[in-house]
């Protein structure tokens, strides 16, 4: 279910190059919290080195693989077992996922052919005594598929992952797992799974999105930095009228450059579907306006390409005050998707209880005509717009054209 930004083949040379085991934490991944409690299970335990060279992080890359490949078939998805300790928790719910993500890929008319994932891992902790392990990793997955009438295609995800290992008969087995996909209500509800966890499920991305802490992002620079300021384009003039146009191309540019990754040159939130929203408005062209962090939409960057002290305003972080800000400004609410296409904003409301938690920018149609978004908070490139389950409900913004300011 992952889609690949240009150029092509020098992503896939990417993803396909040797795992390089790093102790550095990966973009958004949280540093490792203390391991759980000794396994009782685990007491006696053959014991293995405990070190990175002990095969913890090894065995998180192999699982973290056997996860992206489990969207295959019944049989990758057994494969999954393998890496876990049996019968935990773990199994039964990426399994799960797995049934819900091949049922939505042929009610789309997909069929996965090829996996490609890349684990980049952060911090790795030990605990002598419980012979457990705690590994901070991100991983970067596209599924390539075709459609009925045999075209090809690709879409990506990125996401972090928290996972804990333990020690039985010489190996690490994974324990536990601990991450945050906006997909996981939606591939619940396609498995059959039951109505309250699909629920539960979508009740914790409300209580994600409600969280805006800022998050690291390392790396040096990917593109030149934006001006150092958030200003009006190149020309206009304070106290001057001027029509601007919308660069869709532009737009949907930036947001295939950085839907899998994130521009270090901007702050970056644990929530960062609406920050990522308003670069890819900026991108466009439209400017920023307001002053203070209660009003107006904007960015200011204080004469600098570090993120470090940097401020915005609500709108420019929060998805409900976006979508207000920009309403009947910069876009205007359409009734259906039919009346929207690439530079225009799908928001989503998870559980349907009247509070906007999300929003991503569509880019297009894939190859079998689908449309398509790309995202942040789940990094998301080329996917299908349609991410929430039954409950979900939807509010289409197309972008306006052109503007007077």
């Amino acid at each position: 279910m992952f889609h690949l930004p240009h150029p092509r083949a020098a992503l896939l040379m990417l993803l396909v190059i040797p795992l390089a085991v790093t102790l550095t934490p990966s973009r958004g991944a949280a540093a490792p919290t203390a391991p759980p409690p000794c396994d009782a299970g685990a007491a006696g335990a053959a014991r293995v080195p405990l070190s990175p060279g002990g095969g913890a992080a090894a065995a998180t890359v192999a699982y973290l693989q056997a996860q992206a490949r489990s969207v295959l078939g019944a049989a990758q998805a057994r494969a999954l077992a393998a890496h876990c300790v049996p019968g935990s928790p773990v199994v039964t719910r990426e399994t799960t996922l797995a049934v819900g993500a091949r049922r939505l890929a042929h009610d789309l008319g997909h069929t996965t052919t090829a996996v490609s994932c890349r684990v980049v891992i952060g911090k790795v902790r030990f605990s002598r005594a419980c012979g457990t392990a705690t590994v901070a990793a991100r991983v970067v997955s596209l599924d390539t598929w075709t459609d009925r009438k045999g075209h090809r295609d690709t879409e990506g995800e990125a996401l972090d992952h928290i996972v804990t290992l333990v020690q039985r008969r010489g190996r690490w087995l994974v324990a536990r797992d601990s991450y945050s996909s906006d997909l996981t209500p939606r591939l619940l509800e396609a498995a059959g799974a039951p109505a309250a966890a699909v629920k539960a499920a979508a009740s914790r991305l409300e209580m994600c999105a409600r969280s805006l802490t800022p998050v690291e992002v390392t790396g040096a620079p990917l593109v030149d930095a934006p001006p150092p300021n958030a200003e009006l384009p190149a020309g206009v003039r304070p106290g001057y009228v001027a029509k601007l146009s919308f660069d869709r191309a532009a737009a949907k540019a930036y947001a295939d450059k950085y839907a899998l990754s994130h521009n270090p040159t901007y702050t970056s939130f644990s929530a960062d579907c609406a920050n990522f929203g308003s670069q890819v408005m900026f991108a466009g062209g439209y400017p920023p306006f307001g002053d203070t962090y209660a009003s107006g939409w904007w960015y200011d960057k204080h004469g600098t390409s570090s993120p470090g002290n940097d401020s915005y305003s609500h709108a420019w972080i929060a998805v409900a005050n976006q979508q207000g800000a920009w309403n009947l400004k910069y876009t205007d609410i359409v009734s259906s998707i039919a009346s929207v296409g690439a530079g225009d904003y799908v928001y989503y409301d998870w559980t349907g209880n009247g509070t906007w938690d999300h929003v991503a920018e569509l880019v297009g149609t894939n190859s079998a005509g689908q449309k398509i978004v790309d995202a942040h908070t789940t990094d998301h490139y080329h996917v299908f717009w349609k991410l929430g389950t039954s409950a979900t409900h939807y509010r289409f913004a197309r972008t306006r054209a052109t503007i007077v300011i």
